[in-house]
């Protein structure tokens, strides 16, 4: 007789959450003060607070089994039971929600809980639903408002960036925020650690707007190891998207074991202003005065030798040498009196292709001038067309405002300068609005800001003749030149490092084919630096992927995790050089479309030229080369009415099909009606779509 199988019982409830608190004082909403870091000088009882979701609400009262235990962690995965408690609860219907509160410890603060990390399980109908880990850190000393031996504070700023924070070295600090450019409001803490061992730190940060709402909380949990000297925590609030940030004025505030450690107001209005914040330590409003810290400043020499790292440039590192030992000989003769104390030029030219260094370089220029005293701040903001030219009338003024403002004190970088001056006689176009507004503002001789332009050289040269003005405005024009094969091979090696991975011999052999033959193809295009930054992220990605189709990944080594083979390059070559379509020569249509030319009278010389283009084609194709890219079949058919041009261009057409140079072999007629339009704007449209009929055929003209 066969069992019958019995029917799961469905769960009468949803596990919602475990928390952990040790203050009894009650919050808005039924809340607690959850922590999980509590010091042992100040706890008694250490409650868990268990929630979860009523599914037979508005149906029936039910009975419930709940086990609540605590253990401490000790080492080699082993526990030791604190406490068990059991409950039978019943769970009436007309509770949505069901909560279950309870502590242990003693009623004396100190006596009971002892240094360690610990943990909560829940039980419900003998089910385990939930863990909550919960620390004790025991400083040796009790916490009080003017004694605090976990740490002290050394430094709190504001920044702006992206989701997934700013790297440290690259942080801009603010008192001020745009609110139109402004994505996440970082806050920065520096804390010296007083506490020589490992513990828990937990601390939370509020923001609040100017009405005292609550806007966001975020928590953060660190583990802090004995021979920390320094804790250093961020948290950020905000959006990925830009413009979510109201003006006013708003507040972080900073909590740790449930004490108001500082209060860090800021604005957000229309504009960025650099800076560091005031910080009080609480109400009444205390300012904070931080202790100076001695930061040694770097030379001019050091930031030379920074420069001096990067591979290749050496034209552009003995340029930035010359100017900068020229600007400090003015500086001398100005002091002595032998130079005029009107500000020194010191806007610039950078004309090069993509790839070649001169965002980088801009960013050293910057920190260069401020060296020396020609900036206040050295920063560089950079820019293109986008962030300049308005769409219509009147925009294009204040976006301009807006940069300058933002460059105030360092770099202005416009990358692609030329796009602002497109065509010589576009009246109407708003790049040239933007070009009158920077020779004025260049011409100022109080402006705290360099002007650094950047594109390729014959484009430059249009956009710098563009204006009578702007020409004069730049002094220092410097050529970024691409970089060498040999040095392009170097920068990969630097890359490699970057990324930890690592060529073999074999692999780095073909990496290198693939960068001289982009070199020896290279246009004004060419990524330069950022063709082999993208070559090897590419490779370690074919790498990433011939690892995890392997079994049990994680147990490799690091070499086998980092080492780039042969193989992951030659998938990179085969994306670059895709294979070709194999379509063999159609001898029928061949031998028809070549009786139709000996049929035409006359032509001698032209049909002995067709004849030996397909000997040539048949010689080629046998060696298996890619003709259509290697060699222009364009041709140009020149004589009188009715001397055969469109015909023999048909049996071009017929021809260049049967020897598979072109996939379709149609022809596409056409003339000035059929590509010129009678507006503005159209004739683009109109070229653009003949274009695309004569794809895979031949346009006749």
């Amino acid at each position: 007789m066969s069992q019958i199988e019995m029917p799961q019982l469905k769960k009468k409830y949803k596990f919602k959450e475990l928390k952990c608190y040790a203050s009894t004082e009650w919050l808005i909403d039924n809340q607690k003060k959850y922590r999980q870091v509590f010091d042992k000088y100040e706890v008694s009882y250490i409650y868990a607070e268990l929630s979860f979701i009523n599914k037979f609400y508005d149906e029936e009262d039910w009975s419930a089994k709940i086990d609540l235990k605590c253990f401490q962690a000790i080492e080699n995965n082993q526990r030791t039971e604190i406490c068990s408690l059991h409950f039978d609860r019943t769970i009436y219907k007309y509770d949505s929600v069901v909560y279950l509160r309870e502590g242990w410890g003693s009623k004396q603060e100190g006596h009971f809980w002892k240094q360690g990390n610990y943990y909560w399980e829940v039980y419900i109908n003998g089910e385990k639903e939930g863990t909550k880990y919960f620390y004790v850190v025991d400083a040796e000393l009790p916490i009080t408002e003017e004694e605090n031996p976990y740490f002290t504070l050394k430094s709190v700023r504001l920044y702006e960036g992206p989701y997934g924070d700013v790297p440290e070295d690259e942080r801009t600090y603010y008192t001020e925020f745009s609110g139109s450019e402004t994505q996440l409001i970082y806050l920065e803490l520096f804390f010296d650690n007083l506490l020589f061992k490992y513990w828990q730190c937990e601390v939370f940060v509020r923001i609040y707007n100017s009405s005292r709402e609550l806007k966001g909380q975020i928590v953060r949990l660190l583990n802090v190891k004995k021979d920390d000297a320094t804790i250093n925590i961020t948290a950020g609030w905000g959006t990925n998207v830009k413009g979510n940030w109201k003006h006013g004025k708003y507040t972080y505030e900073v909590v740790f074991m449930d004490r108001l450690l500082a209060i860090v107001p800021f604005t957000v209005d229309e504009y960025f202003n650099e800076g560091f914040p005031s910080v009080y330590l609480n109400d009444p409003l205390i300012p904070f005065e931080f202790k100076e810290v001695d930061v040694e400043e770097e030379t001019f020499e050091h930031i030379m030798s920074r420069i001096d790292k990067y591979i290749g440039l050496s034209q552009i590192k003995q340029s930035i040498r010359q100017h900068a030992a020229y600007l400090n000989f003015l500086e001398i003769r100005k002091r002595k009196g032998l130079e005029s104390s009107a500000k020194l030029n010191i806007h610039s030219v950078f004309i090069g292709n993509p790839g070649t260094g001169k965002t980088t370089i801009a960013g050293f220029i910057g920190k260069l001038y401020k060296k020396m005293g020609l900036l206040s701040k050295g920063h560089v903001h950079e820019v293109d067309r986008v962030d300049l030219v308005g769409e219509y009338i009147g925009q294009t003024a204040p976006k301009v405002k807006i940069a300058l403002e933002q460059a105030k004190g360092g770099v202005l970088f416009i990358d692609e300068a030329y796009a602002l001056a497109r065509t010589n006689d576009d009246s109407k176009d708003f790049g040239r609005e933007v070009i009158e507004i920077l020779v004025k503002e260049m011409s100022n001789p109080n402006c705290d800001f360099a002007v650094i332009v950047a594109g390729y050289p014959k484009e430059m040269k249009h956009f710098l003749n563009s204006n009578p003005g702007l020409n004069s405005r730049f002094k220092m024009y410097y050529d970024f030149p691409d970089y060498l094969p040999q040095e392009l091979s170097e920068i990969a090696d630097f890359v490699a490092m970057e990324l930890k991975v690592k060529f073999t011999v074999k692999s780095k052999m073909l990496l290198d084919e693939i960068i001289l033959d982009a070199f020896r193809k290279k246009d004004k295009t060419f990524g330069n630096a950022r063709f082999v930054y993208d070559l090897v992220e590419k490779a370690k990605i074919n790498l990433g992927i011939r690892v995890m189709a392997k079994a049990n990944p994680e147990k490799m080594n690091d070499d086998q995790l980092s080492i780039i083979n042969e193989n992951d390059i030659i998938k990179i070559k085969e994306v670059i050089t895709p294979a070709l379509p194999n379509i063999p020569i159609d001898e029928i249509l061949l031998t028809e479309a070549r009786n139709e030319l000996s049929a035409l009278i006359g032509m001698d010389e032209i049909k002995k030229d067709i004849n030996e283009i397909i000997d040539i084609v048949r010689f080629k194709r046998s060696h298996g080369e890619n003709l259509l890219h290697k060699y222009f079949f364009h041709t140009m058919l020149i004589g009188n009415p009715g001397t055969g041009k469109t015909t023999v261009a048909r049996i071009l057409a017929k021809l260049f099909k049967a020897l598979s140079i072109l996939e379709r072999g149609h022809l596409v007629e056409t003339d000035r009606q059929g590509l010129i339009a009678g507006f503005v704007g159209q004739t683009a449209i109109k070229t653009t779509e003949k274009i695309d009929e004569a794809v895979g055929g031949v346009l006749f003209y």
